[in-house]
């Protein structure tokens, strides 16, 4: 609506302003105000293309973003927690959390994922606790000697490897490092339903 009133206001403001030129034509004689008219023409046309300007740029951001996301070239490593809050040898879950963006806006502290984490003195891994059959939330078994994912029974070793179940590969491993004291994950996400791990953004 206020895109429309803008044009509409920009158009009465032109033609009020060529016809008051035109009327000081007719009473000084024909053609003397012709530089006004295409300089008014020239502020118009340099007033779109600012308009347009402001809606492209922070779409092509976007895509740029998705695209550099997409074809994987970019790491994105994201803290999870402090080393010292793992206990060691024990699998953790723990929430991804960061910045989600659009074309127009950001969320900041959105939660992206989840994973499961291992440390093993300052040594860590990392699992992605969705399943890649259907994107369902993987569990530890009550034993603890593996995972399982809840929706359609999939089974997984410790180590991720697939067991059992519709899954068509086992659970997708992530990089994880110890920086400055905290875990790090290369967080991503991938293609379910697929038995290769093909990378989405």
């Amino acid at each position: 609506m206020s895109d429309d009133d803008d044009t509409g206001t920009d158009s009465s403001s032109s033609e009020h302003d060529t016809t008051t030129a035109s009327a000081a034509g007719t009473n000084h004689g024909g053609g003397v105000d012709e530089p006004r008219r295409g300089a008014l023409r020239t502020l118009v046309a340099a007033g779109g293309a600012v308009y347009a300007g402001a809606l492209v740029v922070p779409a092509l951001g976007y895509l740029n973003s998705t695209t550099a996301n997409a074809a994987g070239g970019k790491e994105r490593w994201m803290r999870v927690a402090p080393l010292n809050s793992i206990v060691d040898k024990k699998l953790t879950r723990v929430k991804i959390t960061g910045d989600e963006r659009d074309a127009f806006t950001i969320s900041r502290n959105k939660t992206l994922g989840t994973v499961w984490v291992e440390r093993d003195g300052t040594k860590v891994r990392a699992l992605s606790a969705e399943c890649p059959h259907l994107g369902c939330a993987i569990d530890l078994t009550g034993d603890g000697k593996g995972f399982a994912c809840p929706c359609h029974t999939s089974r997984f070793a410790l180590d991720g490897k697939s067991e059992s179940g519709p899954s068509p590969r086992g659970m997708d491993q992530l990089s994880a490092r110890v920086k400055n004291g905290w875990i790090e994950v290369d967080f991503r996400r991938f293609r379910q339903g697929v038995s290769e791990r093909v990378e989405v953004a």
